[in-house]
């Protein structure tokens, strides 16, 4: 059931009067998954990025889903979806934005679309990676946090994450954020515990007794909150 309703098109209206429709694509021949890949490869850096045939991979066995959005113009919007089975939380990584069509409201219309999608699967919360815009004053970072923010997202404050490197030796810290039920403050950190060690298993094939792992693990309190 998840799978069937989740693939369903939806149409939003955003700034300007246009609209985009956010579809699954499922066919890595296609040219919507090629589309994806060249916003990919233009908006992320190389330790940050799985490589192509990795993300093909996790598509073809079920353990992402690709969600793209399109327009008059083409494919302008890519996301990655990651069901963390066993826990309430879906992660959407990898939010892109061709370049040209940024700032016109498709970020918030994905978010909306996703939120919508949400009522039809077994999750209660949406999980993101951002930049940890606390490390320096870099107003791209901070613009990203302030974007999520005014859209409902909260801060798990606190919880340092660290992006394994991808490709290469470089790490990334990261900010996790998440949009919270009702008047929801807090998460226990042993839910978070448990979130950080399915993420670091089933994306990064890294366990118990990995550094980074163990190092992420060593930040999370024992309330975590919601900021």
């Amino acid at each position: 059931m998840y799978r069937e309703n989740a693939a369903r098109e939806s149409t939003n209206l955003i700034y300007g009067g246009h609209c985009v429709i956010f579809s699954e694509v499922k066919d890595a021949s296609s040219r919507e998954f090629k589309a994806a890949m060249e916003i990919y490869m233009a908006s992320f850096q190389e330790n940050e990025r799985r490589p192509r045939p990795s993300i093909i991979e996790m598509l073809n066995c079920g353990r992402c889903r690709l969600i793209v959005g399109d327009t008059r113009d083409g494919i302008v919007f890519m996301a990655l979806l990651y069901p963390l089975n066993g826990t309430s939380f879906l992660l959407g990584d990898y939010l892109a934005t061709m370049e040209c069509h940024r700032n016109l409201g498709i970020g918030e219309a994905f978010l909306r679309y996703i939120f919508d999608e949400m009522k039809n699967m077994p999750f209660n919360h949406f999980l993101i990676q951002i930049e940890n815009p606390h490390d320096g004053c870099d107003e791209m970072k901070n613009r990203r946090l302030n974007f999520y923010k005014r859209l409902g997202m909260k801060e798990l404050t606190d919880v340092r994450h660290i992006l394994p490197p991808l490709q290469g030796t470089e790490t990334t810290d990261l900010t996790l954020m998440t949009n919270p039920r009702g008047d929801e403050q807090f998460q226990e950190g042993e839910i978070v515990r448990n979130l950080v060690i399915r993420m670091f298993g089933e994306l990064y094939d890294r366990h118990e007794g990995d550094e980074l792992l163990m190092r992420t693990l060593e930040t999370i309190p024992k309330l975590v909150r919601l900021d």
